[in-house]
């Protein structure tokens, strides 16, 4: 079981932890866009991070040096209800070794197999539990 803790701070950014790990990600809007990542931006992060761990690990490339990975990832959005509705994942992939060549079926097959892929793809259950504190108002 994996645990991320989000917490909101003074609404200008949300720290994550996870594994005594941190990352921050600022929720400020400039006029050219948000500093920090967007929601969206953060489920596509997650879809390649397993995309790509999931490919490289696999035993065609797992001893093979690979010259350059890479893949980029763009989603479409639905109005109603606000969500994503479509994901595409391009990667590129060089490597030295020649008998991979050929094999690019079964390494896509492999890239799209991955856990986070996985679930997005099988419409999860997401239970969302709300605890609501009143706060003592602050003295001046």
């Amino acid at each position: 079981m994996a645990q991320v803790v989000a917490d909101y701070q003074g609404r200008k950014r949300i720290v994550f932890t996870a594994r005594e790990r941190s990352l921050v990600n600022v929720r400020v809007a400039r006029d050219d866009g948000p500093v920090g990542l967007t929601s969206e931006e953060l489920l596509l992060v997650a879809l390649g991070n397993c995309t790509l761990g999931t490919l490289l690990k696999h035993d065609l490339l797992k001893e093979v040096p690979v010259r350059h990975c890479r893949a980029t990832l763009e989603s479409d959005w639905a109005d109603d209800p606000r969500r994503v509705v479509a994901i595409r994942v391009v990667i590129e992939l060089e490597v030295e070794d020649a008998k991979v060549r050929g094999r690019e079926d079964t390494l896509r097959r492999v890239a799209e197999r991955c856990p986070i892929g996985n679930t997005l793809r099988s419409s999860p259950r997401v239970d969302v539990e709300l605890r609501l504190k009143a706060a003592e108002p602050a003295e001046a």
